[in-house]
Parts: structure tokens; sequence; C-alpha cells
């Protein structure tokens, strides 16, 4: 059995999801995979994926867990937790991958902490996606 897997297809699609929501787009300065030197608080950083096997016998399948963070210089918590509900609404909706079918969508949790410099927030999002090739 021989497919590709839904790694950059899943990373794309949240990627415009969360780049065209208008109410997270109005909270940060961007959505990125790699964050430009020197950028602006608050933004949004997809994060690293697990991927895990979901075959059957006749169709190859996926379970991509992976983390949205959200970095904040605010001075509290309430701008990360705003930001991550948005990313959580923003994802809650089903996402289109050419060539996979979503299968299922959970949220894993969502924590928030003071990073190891005190003058910034770092909140995470997980979410578990479950694919299968069409």
């Amino acid at each position: 059995m021989s497919y590709d897997t839904a790694l950059w297809p899943l990373q794309e699609a949240i990627f415009q999801r969360l780049d065209s929501d208008v109410s997270l787009k109005e909270m940060i300065t961007g959505v990125f995979d790699a964050v430009p030197k020197d950028q602006v608080y608050p933004y949004v950083v997809i994060g690293e994926p697990t991927l895990l096997p979901f075959d059957t016998k006749t169709v190859p399948g996926e379970e991509i867990s992976l983390v949205i963070h959200a970095w904040s210089d605010y001075a509290g918590k309430k701008e990360t937790y705003n930001i991550l509900n948005s990313c959580q609404k923003a994802l809650s909706y089903k996402l289109e991958l050419p060539g996979f079918q979503v299968l299922k969508v959970e949220r894993l949790g969502i924590q928030v902490f003071d990073d190891i410099d005190p003058r910034i927030r770092h909140g995470v999002l997980r979410i578990k996606y479950t694919l299968r090739s069409e």
C-alpha cells in the first residue's frame, strides 16, 4: 500500500484557515511556520506534528496531533486565552484537504504558562486530526 502523508496538506489547510480568520487576525500580527526575527507580539505558530498510522486493510489513514502556539507580551494571560479561543473556533469546522478525508477532529487540551522570559506568555492548543486517504 503506497500513499502520501497528510502532514503538509494539513499544515497548509490550518495555515489558510487561521490566516483568513478575521477575528483572529484582529488580535495577532501573523500566523507562522517559522517566526521572522524581531517579530512583534502577539502571534501564532503552527507547531510540532506527531503522526501515527490509522490504516485499515484497504485504506491508509493517519492520526496527526499538532500544537498551535500563541505568543503574547500582554501583562497577564487574558490575551493568550483569547487568541487560543479564536484559533479553536477557527479550526472547529471541517478542513478540506486534497486527497484526504477528515474523519474526526479532537481537542486534546489548552495550556497557558509564563515563558522563561517573565514578560512573555506562551499558550498551546493541542489538536488531533484523524484522516483517511481518498
